[in-house]
């Protein structure tokens, strides 16, 4: 049996890391080692990880999560690397079946989504319903991997050099991070490994529970999935977690809908011609927008929810959208500058690791 080791990063994680080191520990099949890496945070994580009697490494820099996984596993003794996150609670035989799934011959990593959120109510539970509608299809094998609910050969990822480090040319000074794990997946694919999809293996997550929050979160990942699809433009024909038609459809209604306000608008203030322009783009544009989350509502009734529930899901699903164009402004923005490789064998260059 191979050995285990699972990696953890957290910042300000104080408040729930405690319950998901004791969702480890309490493992049908026991980790080998636990690794927290607390990624500079401002409060007491690492001290309450190390009450557990985990190994901790505290980052003197706060880097992002990817540096942080990078760090933990170059510390790690297992054979295989396990990751969740610090805001999940894993099942006990979560560990058991998702590195049971690196038996299979050519299968180099395994993922899987979420099982529910930790804390019920109207946002977090529509989050994960619409996280569990946009997998449902998803088939065996994807070119993606879920960092809160993952675990890899080790060989594999020293292979393709852990998650990618690059910056972008005019701030040189943090990594980017947001969408390291359909990156990861894609290297790993491309070096010819599998990655196994298990959608019947989810861990508990602490969903945004503010729409605010929720919203700020969307357009970040937006922005990311951007500047990703910059840095790496094959992944355009990879197989990840979600539809990247879909995605394009919902931008292009949103950026027509837009478009046409503003022709609209300049209409009004005496454009001559402009009418028309209008027209045309919001008699396409609109309805395309509003229809489009009708899918997702109709899964949400499928799934038990009632009128109440579907009609906020419906506002909220139209505020998401416009969240994800100015993150898609921003991130095609910020990506024209290009980027800086990052050399990923020398991310503990960013840190002191202390025990």
């Amino acid at each position: 049996m191979k050995s285990v080791t699972v990696i953890v990063p957290a910042y300000n994680a104080r408040d729930t890391i405690g319950a998901c080191i004791e969702s480890l520990l309490g493992q049908t099949r026991r980790p080998d080692e636990v690794i927290i890496v607390d990624d500079c945070s401002r409060d007491d994580t690492a001290r309450v990880a190390l009450n557990y009697g985990v190994k901790v490494i505290k980052l003197e820099k706060n880097s992002g999560p990817g540096v942080a996984r990078n760090i933990g596993a170059a510390a790690a003794a297992g054979e295989i690397l396990a990751f969740t996150d610090s805001d999940c609670v894993a099942p006990p035989d979560w560990l058991e079946r998702i590195v049971g799934a690196l038996d299979a011959p050519g299968v180099v990593a395994a993922t899987g989504g979420y099982a529910g959120p930790v804390q019920d109510g109207f946002l977090t539970r529509l989050q994960h319903l619409i996280i569990r509608q946009r997998q449902s299809a998803l088939p065996p094998e994807i070119d993606s991997t879920i960092t809160s609910n993952f675990a890899c050969l080790k060989s594999a990822f020293e292979f393709v050099g852990g998650f990618p480090l690059y910056y972008l040319k005019r701030d040189p000074t943090k990594p980017i991070w947001g969408n390291e794990d359909e990156e990861l997946g894609f290297l790993l694919t491309r070096a010819g490994g599998k990655i196994r999809w298990m959608s019947d293996i989810g861990v508990l997550h602490l969903f945004r529970l503010s729409l605010t929050g929720y919203l700020r979160q969307q357009r970040f990942y937006a922005e990311r999935i951007i500047m990703s699809h910059f840095r790496f433009p094959e992944m355009a024909r990879s197989r990840t977690n979600y539809s990247r038609l879909n995605g394009a459809l919902h931008l292009g209604s949103i950026l027509g809908l837009g478009l046409g306000l503003f022709a609209l608008l300049a209409w009004l203030a005496g454009l001559g011609g402009m009418q028309w322009v209008a027209a045309g783009l919001l008699g396409v544009s609109a309805p395309v927008y509003l229809l489009l989350p009708i899918p997702v509502l109709l899964d949400l009734r499928r799934r038990g929810q009632n009128g109440k529930f579907v009609t906020q899901a419906y506002v909220v699903l139209l505020a998401v959208d416009i969240a994800w164009l100015s993150g898609a402004v921003t991130g095609t923005m910020l990506s024209l500058g290009g980027f800086i490789d990052g050399n990923r064998e020398s991310s503990a260059a960013f840190a002191a690791a202390d025990q």
